[in-house]
């Protein structure tokens, strides 16, 4: 029982809003008309994110061309599409022209044979393959053929170029991805994973396109907004302000634990013993899955989050963001925990880090559930997230368990009626706002992929209130 208690908290944040990414993209020295192919290529990583802090207006130099062409091989390989590869030295050097790196980069794809087809004909230029398939337009801001190609043309034209190539090879992301229609009104239904890694991108041509086309992104709680005063609402909810601390709500081992566990992540005693237990249970079960343990790797996970990536892209493109939720309404059912759950939560998650740092398990189990469900979402396969993931969110549903795990199983059934059954109706109830109302406009609703593959879900509600809704992949 414990052992799959673990793996609850292991994925519950990946379920479930987090704190607000720190993510800021970079300000220094790169051309407007390339910040949103820089955008699209970071997600990639084909390229260091270090290359910022220089002028990515500079010339590309032959070694970071070089790396550029490694980071696009091993993105290549992960389109499990390659089926054999033609090794060939490039002859680089510096000062490069546009047109000398499009031929580079066309002889690299060249180089692989695919077991689909990228549109490469016998004897075709790179240039005309690049213009036929949008990777080298010519528009106004990039530079011409014959200028020495810059840092950032030759990002963009890589990321582009990867675009393609996983749109040719069907091996882009599918996501969990449903359709409403409602008279002149529809919604887009895609469920998120909170924290990802770079391999679930890009996602594929039908995602992107729904987004597009839609009038307004919808989010449980729109962490980009700078007018939420974050900070205020957590020293109102999630900090002690009778004068007790965190020493007093808790066993003096599990204080012990705290302290020592959070001065591996730079927390001082002061700062922890001022905040109630949610609040850390919240921030040590987003180190829980990472591999490494370290607040780098947790705030990257983060960053590469599929909600937070459509706020982003809503916020480039001047798309409205509405919540179904509010921050402070999250804040505010964590914070109604009874004190059993709290406490229970915080010694699991302490259970967890303890053994991935100190220990043999469950690191390993945790990061493979972390690869399981972007697995599944990458392919589109609700139907296995439902059979294998969705029913450890249900701890009630394990039958002949001891007096001590029915205690547990209790604690678990509180979590899941507060984290989704209540918010699920909420948001059902918002969604069903959306399609009756007056006008035309289409929805994208990015929620937690929780809240539309579980017991009763948001998708499960809809239907009940009659609506005909259909999985896109």
């Amino acid at each position: 029982m414990k052992k799959r208690i673990i793996s609850l908290l292991l994925i519950i944040s990946m379920l479930l809003t987090v704190l607000p990414a720190n993510k800021v993209y970079a300000q220094e020295d790169y051309s407007q008309w390339a910040f949103d192919d820089l955008v699209v290529g970071d997600t990639y990583n084909i390229y260091p994110q270090s290359w910022y802090e220089k002028s990515m207006r500079a010339p590309i130099t032959h070694g970071q061309l070089r790396v550029l062409l490694a980071g696009m091989r091993v993105k290549i390989l992960k389109t499990d599409a390659v089926v054999d590869y033609n090794e060939r030295i490039y002859k680089l050097s510096n000062n490069m022209t546009v047109k000398e790196v499009l031929e580079f980069l066309y002889t690299l794809i060249s180089d692989y044979e695919f077991s689909g087809d990228i549109g490469i004909a016998e004897g075709q230029r790179a240039l005309d393959y690049m213009a036929k398939y949008g990777v080298f337009t010519g528009n106004e801001g990039e530079l011409s053929l014959d200028d020495i190609c810059t840092v950032e043309q030759a990002c963009v034209i890589a990321a582009r170029l990867i675009t393609h190539l996983y749109d040719a090879l069907d091996a882009a992301s599918k996501g969990f991805l449903w359709e409403i229609n409602s008279g002149a009104n529809k919604v887009y239904l895609l469920g998120s994973i909170h924290i990802a890694n770079y391999d679930i991108y890009p996602f594929s041509k039908t995602m992107l396109d729904a987004f597009a086309e839609s009038d307004v992104l919808g989010v449980e709680v729109n962490l980009l907004d700078t007018s939420v005063d974050t900070n205020s609402l957590y020293a109102k909810y999630g900090m002690y302000t009778d004068g007790t601390t965190l020493k007093d709500h808790v066993p003096e081992a599990t204080y012990t634990r705290v302290v020592q566990i959070g001065s591996l992540f730079g927390l001082s005693e002061d700062l922890i013993a001022m905040f109630k237990p949610w609040v850390l249970f919240n921030t040590f079960v987003g180190l829980a899955n990472t591999s490494s343990g370290t607040m780098e790797e947790a705030v990257l996970a983060q960053s590469l989050g599929i909600d937070i990536k459509f706020m982003y892209d809503a916020v480039f493109t001047s798309k409205p963001i509405i919540e179904l939720e509010s921050y402070e309404f999250q804040l505010q059912v964590l914070d109604s925990f009874s004190d059993e759950l709290e406490l229970y939560l915080l010694e699991t998650t302490l259970d967890a880090i303890y053994y991935m740092l100190l220990g043999p398990a469950p690191a390993s189990e945790g990061t493979g559930l972390v690869d399981i469900m972007l697995k599944y979402w990458h392919e589109g396969d609700a139907e296995s997230f439902l059979t294998y993931i969705a029913p450890i969110l249900v701890e009630s549903e394990i039958p002949d368990v001891s007096d001590e795990d029915r205690e547990i199983a209790a604690l678990m059934e509180e979590y899941y009626h507060k984290i989704f059954t209540e918010r699920d109706l909420g948001m059902a109830k918002k969604i069903d706002q959306f399609l009756k109302a007056d006008g035309s406009t289409t929805y994208f609703i990015v929620v937690g992929t929780g809240h539309y593959i579980s017991d009763y879900s948001v998708i499960d509600i809809l239907r009940d209130m009659g609506y005909e809704i259909n999985q896109i992949k």
